[in-house]
């Protein structure tokens, strides 16, 4: 294990220590935008992430959700979530997450997502595999969308929840599910884990996938735009599935 990735652990453990403690207590929630919200527990876990992150690479650069980017002449970047799933946060829903990625010229090198209720922590490295709390996982065997539990994301702009009601129509007559769970970066590692067959999203930012992609490709999936282009930061949409469902799904997504 590499010294960036055992730090990412230990920064997303110690943040969920913070994110769990707040759960049960009464927090502030404030709107970052019209459909957005943030508490005061996203601030507390990112400043102790950041302070982890900076005080052993100080020369990455950074990119959290609340603080922004704090570029540096470097080819790293970390890319933090300090919690995913907010809206599940703020109402007593233990369906969490912190998400830090490493990303190396614009390609994930390192994947956390630790979700504090649940104490599982997914993990990988490129090259190495992708675990749970210690244990390899990988994507399911399912090739049929009939059998297979499939969730969504979107961003909150007019042209994305449109594109959105319309995968949902296509979807969810088909799949054995088509669920919104509100925590990307977790649905993402169920994904790795084989415990649902793809996570799509219309829009999404990078801190919302960085690691999850890692996840996926090191636990034997796939991860592409909605066009099976491979992703990268700068694609517009997202796929990640166990690869045997991939290509049916692209072709049921032609014209969104």
């Amino acid at each position: 294990m590499s010294k960036e990735l055992d730090l990412a652990i230990r920064a997303a453990k110690e943040a969920g220590k913070i994110l769990e403690r707040g759960f049960h207590d009464i927090h502030t929630v404030k709107m970052k935008g019209k459909r957005d919200i943030v508490t005061e527990m996203d601030v507390k876990s990112e400043e102790k992430i950041l302070s982890m992150l900076r005080k052993a690479f100080p020369s990455y650069s950074m990119y959290s959700e609340e603080s922004g980017e704090d570029m540096k002449d470097s080819e790293y970047m970390w890319v933090v979530d300090p919690l995913d799933g907010t809206t599940n946060y703020s109402i007593k829903n233990p369906f969490f997450n912190v998400s830090i990625a490493l990303m190396k010229s614009g390609e994930p090198v390192v994947g956390v997502v630790h979700a504090p209720l649940t104490r599982e922590t997914f993990y990988g490295e490129r090259g190495r595999g992708a675990y749970l709390n210690g244990k390899r996982i990988s994507v399911s065997k399912e090739s049929e969308i009939s059998k297979s539990m499939l969730t969504y994301c979107h961003r909150h702009d007019k042209g994305n929840l449109v594109r959105t009601t319309e995968v949902f129509r296509r979807f969810k007559p088909i799949a054995m599910d088509f669920s919104r769970m509100r925590a990307g970066a977790l649905e993402i590692a169920f994904v790795a884990a084989g415990r649902v067959g793809c996570c799509l999203m219309c829009g999404f930012h990078s801190h919302d996938v960085a690691a999850g992609t890692l996840l996926v490709r090191e636990a034997g999936g796939k991860v592409t735009d909605f066009n099976g282009k491979e992703w990268t930061t700068g694609s517009d949409d997202f796929l990640a599935s166990n690869g045997r469902l991939h290509e049916r799904i692209l072709e049921m997504l032609k014209g969104i």
